[in-house]
């Protein structure tokens, strides 16, 4: 099993695509979306959730976590989650600090499970899917957290692709949660998760 994790949405058209592709291949994903995004596009954001996948919070306005006082911090995070409760009548509980930039403050301040992850697609570079494919693919293992972009609308093509391959390997596409709960973790207790192999 692994878990495709998509950061920075949710995007009006990029991430409805996803979602097709996800509901073609019965995957599900964890959605770590912009709090200033969500509130742009509710609907979106109701569709994911709707779709059965995971939405976690990626802070209100990516702003780097480590240069932020503990208020500053609560902020961002708190007002995310109110805002995608208020869409789904769910409150987020998975947090994605931006560029994956955590200290001590930050582990101390939130009291979420804090998902960061061991494959990066390195999409926001490349825009390029044939760069992207591989970066994802070539080392893929059973407990692996992918990062991907659902602002980027060279990351669709992408997905199409490692979601045939992941299928047709045998591989369950699930959300964070899901697999860290299969895997025997502990998400009640604050700790930092890079895989579900660690």
């Amino acid at each position: 099993m692994v878990a495709l994790t998509f950061d920075d949405g949710p995007h009006s058209k990029n991430t409805d695509d996803i979602l097709n592709i996800l509901s073609k291949y019965n995957a599900y994903a964890t959605f770590f979306m912009l709090g200033s995004n969500a509130e742009k596009y509710p609907d979106v954001v109701k569709r994911v959730f709707d779709a059965g996948n995971e939405i976690g919070i990626h802070t209100w306005s990516h702003k780097e976590l480590t240069k932020l006082s503990s208020d500053e911090i609560k902020k961002e995070v708190d007002n995310t989650a109110s805002k995608i409760e208020k869409i789904t009548g769910k409150r987020p509980t998975l947090v994605r600090p931006p560029y994956g930039s955590i200290n001590e403050n930050v582990k101390n301040t939130i009291d979420n499970p804090l998902i960061l992850w061991n494959v990066d697609s390195l999409d926001w570079k490349s825009r390029d899917k044939e760069k992207i494919v591989p970066l994802v693919l070539n080392d893929v293992q059973d407990g692996d957290i992918i990062l991907l972009h659902d602002i980027h609308s060279t990351t669709v093509p992408a997905v199409e692709e490692i979601l045939k391959y992941l299928v047709e390997n045998d591989y369950q596409v699930i959300t964070v949660s899901q697999m860290l709960n299969a895997k025997g973790y502990d998400l009640t207790k604050t700790r930092v998760f890079y895989s579900a192999r660690q």
